[in-house]
């Protein structure tokens, strides 16, 4: 689909329509002034007029019907009246009768000359006398002709066009008394001037002038209805003669008096007594007459054909989202004769907006297609079709075609939501770029919705199918998910679109997202910040194991504690902030309430952590914020939400619940930056800052660091490896010290920024019971660690909860706190522990070494130099405790460590290739691990 040509490649414009050069005039055909010399020549010149005209079936059939008739076949119908819904139709069928028969010889050797003279049963164009008649050109004052006749009815007007001064004379006495005459007289006067042939264009417009001068029956315009009743009839019974008139019913709001009606009403039941009804132009008629008017070629129907079958398989690919009818193979057919025109366009202009009052189908329709090609050829438009998306209200010449009919009051609409660079919608294409600011996606959906907003139908706008058909091409990157997404953006920021009753229409009244915009610059700052400090002390909450402090401003707001604390900066004390702007940056903010808490140092600084905003996300909620306050205050003005109709206040409440519940999101989204105290290397500390990262559907801001500090092991909740307590790393007792007292011990770790957060007090004391009951260290209870009564305990099962953290308690190495256990062994139980020269203990054994260590050497009491831990069948989900309990000790004392991993994976569903071969296995290899995976 994507070798297929844009429709101007493909089709020609007029040379006058491609650089705007065109008379306007040329889609106003006026038989008056055509009658009378004047007018474009495209009109007046017989030649250049048969040239241009295409000639339709049904045009072909009227034209035909009518040369018969003055040729003398009394057969034929006389009367015929004309009835269109679109130009080219009933003024252009009038003109060419009379250029065909009028003076047969101007036209008898172009091709719409020969082809009727071919299907006339004489085979040949009659010269008829041609009458004109335009109710536009006439007036009901009297009027000189150039004879010096003066005529003042329009019976002294049909008879002088029939035969001059002489016929005139015929009807003096009648026409000066504005009175009738009667069939007989004008079977006399047609007889003698046939063959005749009489135009009656615009007959309703002087009847209405008419109905303001008096005459015997009351008014001229009642004269002139039985004028027109006995010209119908004596037509029919004289050879040679023919009627073709015109009348609008569809323009009856024209004439909006009760007396206008009425006239409308009895004319077209004069006419319709012995009237032939002829639509020269019905339904796709219209296709081939606007590419006759606009263009010099539109292509091969192999070129059209290609096209038309992309947009079918287009169609058929959005599956049911779309009616049957754009589905119809038949549908294909429409798109290939209306090409380059969209099928769809060329419907609005004949069944919408061909209804209108405003609207002249003629010039109208054909003024705002010529100057939408002129327009799209001009910019060089790369289109497929030329579809309602494509219609450039931006131009001046088709926005004076619609405000003509729809009103001054719509160009804000236009404007704010459409044609300005800055519009809503051309922001919306700016917005998403790539195809859709291509194709200009946005402005040709606002485009369809406005275009589908008027006509005479009850249910105005364009339908979520018709969105679609107004845009849609088959191009890559323009799915239907996509036009729809862009769509329902565009609902939620045009000022001047509002879906109702499942349709989308522009009025000139502002919808609810400008009503919105409004009312949030009335907002203050103040009703921004208090909603923000309230949104955020409803999410932060209390976390475990954290107490949480929001809207931290300065170091007094925190208190200075042994407790693990979680402080949220207020919003406005952001990571980003600008400099020299009002808002303080986090890190200094931080830095202060970190390190000092009311007025001194603060002693607590590893049991608190800060949250800060990001400056960038804080901006996002703050207008967040400010919508959700403007939508508040509407819901409250009972005035204003008595002007919405249901479904805006539908959409009112819809709006303000899915607003209030992003807020939220858009302050987790904001809370990503974690600071903390953490060592510098040099036996201080500094201010770290981490980006915690886009948050997920769910997180909350407390939840988040949390669980980075667990993911860091910055945080203990479970398990604390007792060797840990023991390294140079922690630093909890000095290398010289044999002892550290319990409650500094815990006190380290609410103090030292080096150590990682504990839970709770439980953490440390499950880390003792462990430490001691794998001999890694004692504890000891008393005056002193080391006095002679005091509660040693070492290498035996200890309950935590029998630890206090008091003082009095220590932790004690191993290494000193084993002689004073072996110091209080009774002197007997000493005695029967020394061998006996060439003879082993009584119930003892020899200890047997681990294989490893008797290869290496290493003897009962040393520490061994080389470890080998094997532990199997480990759920997943305690993978990182066996990291904390087992392999972090062991790198903990500086041994080189490596790890071999085996792992065995079942489900009975199967496993995705995509996990196995684009997470685990490409994961493995970006850390440069080598791994063999077994399928």
């Amino acid at each position: 689909m994507t070798d297929l040509a844009p429709w101007l490649d493909i089709a020609c414009p007029h040379a006058d329509i491609r650089d705007g050069s065109f008379d306007e005039s040329l889609f106003a055909a006026d038989l008056g002034l055509v009658a009378n010399g004047m007018g474009p020549d495209d009109y007046v010149d017989a030649e250049l007029f048969a040239a241009k005209t295409y000639l339709t079936e049904n045009l072909r059939s009227v034209l035909v019907e009518v040369g018969n008739r003055l040729s003398g076949d009394a057969g034929s119908a006389a009367v015929f009246r004309m009835q269109t819904e679109f130009g080219g139709g009933k003024t252009h069928t009038l003109l060419a009768a009379y250029h065909l028969f009028r003076a047969p010889e101007q036209v008898a050797g172009t091709q719409l000359g020969i082809d009727l003279a071919a299907a006339l049963r004489t085979g040949s164009l009659p010269n008829a006398r041609v009458a004109v008649l335009d109710g536009s050109a006439l007036t009901v004052d009297p009027e000189t002709m150039p004879d010096g006749s003066v005529v003042r009815s329009f019976l002294g007007h049909l008879a002088w066009r029939l035969g001059g001064a002489a016929a005139y004379e015929t009807v003096r006495a009648k026409d000066e008394g504005l009175r009738g005459t009667s069939t007989v007289e004008m079977v006399k006067l047609l007889s003698e001037a046939a063959p005749c042939l009489i135009l009656l264009d615009e007959t309703l417009e002087y009847l209405n002038k008419a109905l303001a001068v008096g005459s015997v029956d009351g008014n001229l315009a009642a004269t002139t209805l039985t004028v027109i009743k006995e010209l119908c009839t004596a037509a029919s019974n004289v050879p040679g003669v023919a009627v073709v008139a015109t009348l609008t019913s569809s323009r009856l709001e024209d004439y909006s008096t009760v007396a206008g009606q009425e006239m409308a009403e009895r004319l077209s039941k004069v006419v319709g007594r012995i009237e032939n009804i002829v639509t020269p132009v019905e339904g796709d008629d219209i296709f081939p007459i606007l590419h006759t008017r606009l263009f010099e070629t539109i292509g091969s129907l192999e070129q059209r054909q290609a096209v038309a079958d992309a947009y079918g398989a287009c169609y058929d690919q959005m599956g049911d989202v779309l009616p049957q009818s754009y589905r119809d193979p038949s549908y294909r057919d429409r798109i290939r004769g209306a090409y380059p025109f969209h099928p769809e366009l060329i419907d609005l202009l004949t069944n919408r907006w061909g209804s209108l009052s405003g609207f002249q189908r003629t010039r109208g329709a054909l003024r705002t297609l010529a100057h939408t090609v002129k327009a799209l050829a001009q910019s060089n438009h790369q289109g497929l079709l030329i579809g309602l998306g494509d219609v450039p209200l931006a131009d001046d010449g088709v926005r004076a075609e619609v405000i003509r009919f729809a009103g001054e009051s719509y160009k804000s609409a236009l404007n704010a939501d459409i044609i300005r660079p800055d519009s809503k919608a051309a922001v919306e294409d700016e917005r998403r770029g790539g195809e859709i600011k291509r194709n200009r996606v946005a402005v040709g959906l606002a485009t369809t919705a406005f275009l589908n907003s008027f006509g005479s139908d009850r249910v105005l706008g364009a339908s979520p199918p018709q969105m679609l058909v107004g845009v849609a091409q088959p191009l890559p990157g323009l799915s239907r998910g996509l036009l729809d997404d862009v769509r329902d953006a565009l609902a939620g920021s045009l000022w001047y679109m509002r879906y109702e009753g499942g349709r989308y229409r522009f009025t000139t009244e502002p919808n609810l997202n400008k009503v919105i915009v409004e009312r949030e610059g009335a907002v203050g700052d103040g009703e921004i910040t208090a909603l923000l400090r309230e949104t955020v002390g409803h999410i932060a909450g209390p976390v475990a194991p954290f107490r949480v402090v929001t809207h931290v401003v300065e170091p007094n707001d925190v208190i200075d504690e042994p407790r693990l604390t979680l402080g949220v900066l207020a919003p406005h004390r952001a990571v980003g902030n600008q400099p020299g702007s009002t808002a303080v940056e986090a890190d200094e903010v931080a830095g202060a309430v970190l390190n000092t808490g009311r007025g001194s140092s603060r002693s607590n600084k590893n049991a608190l952590v800060l949250v800060a905003a990001d400056a960038g996300g804080v901006t996002k909620a703050r207008q967040v914020a400010r919508t959700v306050v403007a939508m508040r205050d509407i819901t409250r003005d009972s005035i204003r939400v008595k002007r919405f109709n249901q479904d805006q206040r539908d959409q009112l409440e819809a709006r303000l619940s899915a607003v209030e519940e992003r807020l939220p999101q858009e302050v987790v989204m904001a809370y990503r930056h974690l600071i903390l105290l953490g060592p510098d290397g040099n036996g201080g500390v500094r201010v770290e800052t981490v980006d915690l990262g886009p948050a997920r559907v769910g997180d909350t801001i407390c939840q988040r660091v949390v669980d980075h500090l667990k993911a860091t092991d910055r945080l203990i909740d479970t398990t604390l490896a007792p060797a840990a307590l023991l390294t140079d790393r922690f630093g909890v007792i000095g290398s010289d010290e044999p002892v550290v007292e319990l409650d500094r011990l815990l006190d380290y770790f609410y103090r030292l920024p080096r150590l990682p957060k504990i839970a709770s007090s439980d953490v440390l004391r499950r880390c003792l019971a462990q430490g001691v009951s794998a001999s890694l260290f004692g504890l000891a209870s008393g005056a002193s660690w080391d006095a002679a009564d005091a509660v040693l305990r070492f290498g035996e099962p200890l309950d935590p909860t029998e630890i206090q953290f008091q003082p009095g308690t220590w932790l004690a190495r191993a290494a000193d706190i084993k002689p004073l256990i072996e110091a209080r062994r009774p002197s007997e139980e000493s005695e029967e522990a020394k061998p006996t020269t060439g003879s082993e203990p009584e119930g003892e054994t020899t200890p047997t070494e681990h294989p490893e260590n008797q290869q290496s050497g290493v003897k009962e009491g040393q520490d061994p130099t080389r470890v080998t831990l094997t532990t199997r069948q480990i759920p997943a989900d305690k993978i990182r405790d066996v990291v904390k309990v087992a392999i972090m000790p062991l790198a903990a004392t500086g041994a080189d460590v490596t790890i071999n991993v085996e792992v065995t994976a079942t489900h009975p569903d199967g496993i995705p290739h995509t996990t196995l071969d684009l997470t685990v296995a490409e994961g493995l290899r970006q850390l440069g691990l080598d791994h063999d995976l077994t399928k």
